[in-house]
């Protein structure tokens, strides 16, 4: 019989690891609720307390933040599929074949011989050369599911919420949830017994208080918002710009995005290394790495969600949106330099309060968040 250590307050202890013994409902309030699942609708999950035997107990799914149950698989709320992700989380296969590690820029890694440090990560990519370990920092991971069921977070619950649900349809390919519900679907119609089910629409644009026109105008703003992005680091590597010009437009792509704690990743084509620096640290390290050329080109392609927004456990709505960068730098009319990266870059749709006529008022409007690196190569 496995062992589950839980804790009340995950917020001041998040190294909170469960064994596949049970079933784990970590709440909103900081809570974690150890037992069985047995019953899970739109509207609550019914448990039992085998410590506890009596009347099931049950808790609206409005409370919880994401539940495991004793296989590793994860569900998070609110349900976006309905039926078909509840029943792919009550009926799981038996085991993972590997350790799937979710990163916190919404990445998801199938690997082995993971271990969890205190301030990073080591694994074993899967498809990396054989032996070869890779590390990186403890806070950039938000779960790791391993194959024989238990979970250990990286950073505490709620930080890893959006994250795990963003990743939700890369989890379940490669768990088989979604392998082993199509199986039961097509057994269940071999013995023609009907698979329809009638469910109440969760899909996040319905639930948003503006309303799906509304919803759809901040998917678009979202994407411009990219689009202004690139054009604005552009102007600020290009080594003609006038050094008054470069600062300001520093200026202009720092209020894109949501806080001066957004993070930028980087590599090195040569080393293959990644560093990430805060947003103001990052355009400033662009216009003096602009002045290593005589002229730079710097253009975006392949605009478009990764995936679409979804409602996080603070309210916001978070989404992802990938892209692809090209940069040459040029002396005499030549290519020194060129690379392509692919990035992904986290957008959130925020509600934030505003100064009209002296008044705060309550206003949804799209921020840029986190940048990322999906893979960097020479041109």
């Amino acid at each position: 019989m496995g062992r589950c250590i839980c804790v009340t307050l995950w917020s001041f202890c998040f190294i909170v690891t469960c064994a596949f013994s049970q079933d784990v409902i970590y709440t909103s309030n900081g809570s974690v609720i150890t037992g069985k699942i047995t019953g899970l609708d739109g509207d609550k999950i019914k448990y039992a307390m085998p410590k506890n035997p009596g009347p099931a107990y049950s808790i609206d799914v409005t409370d919880v933040l994401v539940a495991f149950n004793q296989n590793g698989n994860v569900i998070t709320f609110p349900i976006k599929d309905g039926k078909s992700e509840i029943t792919g989380f009550l009926n799981p296969p038996s085991h993972k074949s590997h350790d799937i590690l979710v990163k916190m820029d919404n990445s998801v890694i199938e690997c082995e011989n993971v271990s969890l440090g205190k301030k990073d990560v080591r694994f074993q990519e899967l498809d990396a050369k054989k032996g070869k370990e890779e590390k990186i920092s403890r806070e950039d991971v938000a779960v790791i599911l391993y194959k024989d069921g238990h979970h250990e977070f990286g950073v505490n619950p709620a930080q890893a919420t959006v994250p795990i649900r963003m990743a939700k349809t890369q989890i379940d390919q490669l768990t088989g949830v979604g392998q082993n519900l199509h199986l039961k679907e097509e057994a269940n119609a071999n013995k023609g017994e009907s698979t329809r089910t009638t469910t109440t629409d969760t899909h996040d644009e319905m639930a948003f208080p503006g309303g799906p026109k509304e919803f759809e105008s901040f998917r678009q703003k979202a994407i411009s918002k990219v689009d202004e992005f690139g054009r604005y680091i552009a102007t600020i590597v290009d080594p003609r710009t006038p050094a008054d010009q470069s600062n300001s437009t520093i200026d202009l792509a720092f209020t894109l995005f949501v806080n001066a704690d957004v993070r930028v990743e980087v590599s090195n084509v040569n080393t293959g290394s990644k560093n990430k620096y805060k947003i103001k640290d990052y355009l400033k390290r662009l216009k003096l790495k602009g002045a290593d050329y005589q002229e730079v080109d710097v253009s975006y392609a392949d605009i478009g969600y990764a995936s679409e927004f979804i409602k996080g456990p603070d309210g916001n709505y978070y989404g992802v949106v990938s892209f692809v960068q090209t940069f040459k730098g040029f002396v005499d009319g030549k290519v020194v330099y060129g690379d392509i990266t692919q990035r992904n870059i986290t957008v959130i749709l925020k509600l934030y309060e505003k100064v009209v006529e002296g008044q705060g008022k309550k206003m949804w409007d799209v921020f840029l968040a986190d940048v990322g690196i999906i893979e960097t190569r020479k041109l």
